[in-house]
């Protein structure tokens, strides 16, 4: 776990964020239309801040949900055998959107579900989680990102930690994240030169001409970008590529 807290603590100094950029005025807006919207009343709702590192609001229901019988409200406390699971698909889902090489990709289209267990009136019960973002600077910095937490409708055994990248313009789904969570570059640079050269339409024979190899070269590279994306074919890699920010446009 100190390995992952050290990535995420490196993760959101990354950003770079200019008080002058965040507008209070926002936050303030966000607070009173999720505090006042019916769809929620029955959700635990958060926000939290990556400028500052914390939550800046809790609704009234994640108090309640959340509740502790002998130690009072307590936060979302994660079963111990779903902590690491957890920690890892949610430093992968920060990374894919943190170092996305593509600054042109729409961070608040994306969404991350995810379903572990967690300390729910005294008892682990299995939950739901839908997290996405909801504002970032004029730099492109993430500011504030939303959760929202519900009980799960299956609270049968055996309890599996489950999570998806979703793309909610396109509807694209890809799980688990935490398979690529260990790599420091997803892809090899000749790798996403390939890529890019297939999201471009261009044939292995064309891609073999044009950067010197023989067309097994291109395929042998063609069936690893497969394998390391976890998807059965090209149309596949270039689309989970482009969401995770491997691709230009």
């Amino acid at each position: 776990m100190e390995a992952l807290q050290k990535q995420y603590a490196e993760l959101l100094a990354s950003q770079r964020f200019r008080e002058e950029d965040l507008d209070p005025a926002l936050l303030e807006r966000h607070i009173a239309a999720l505090s006042t919207s019916p769809f929620l009343a029955g959700s635990a709702v958060s926000i939290f801040d990556l400028h500052r590192c914390e939550h800046v609001y809790e609704s009234d229901f994640h108090k309640a949900l959340f509740y502790d019988p002998k130690e009072g409200y307590v936060g979302v406390r994660i079963h111990p055998d779903d902590l690491l699971q957890v920690a890892k698909n949610g430093v992968a889902g920060m990374r894919h959107v943190f170092l996305r090489r593509n600054p042109n990709a729409d961070v608040k289209s994306f969404k991350l579900i995810r379903e572990y267990r967690a300390l729910v009136h005294g008892a682990y019960k299995r939950v739901t989680e839908e997290f996405q973002i909801l504002e970032t600077d004029r730099a492109g910095n993430v500011w504030l990102a939303l959760s929202i937490v519900n009980l799960s409708a299956n609270q049968q055994p055996p309890c599996k930690v489950t999570s998806q990248l979703i793309d909610t313009r396109t509807g694209d789904s890809f799980s688990p994240l935490d398979d690529l969570f260990d790599r420091e570059e997803i892809l090899t640079p000749r790798e996403q030169e390939i890529l890019q050269r297939i999201a471009q339409g261009r044939l292995s024979k064309e891609i073999a001409d044009e950067l010197h190899i023989s067309i097994h070269t291109v395929n042998t590279h063609r069936q690893r970008i497969l394998a390391k994306l976890g998807v059965d074919n090209s149309l596949e890699a270039v689309k989970y590529a482009w969401i995770l920010g491997i691709l230009d446009d």
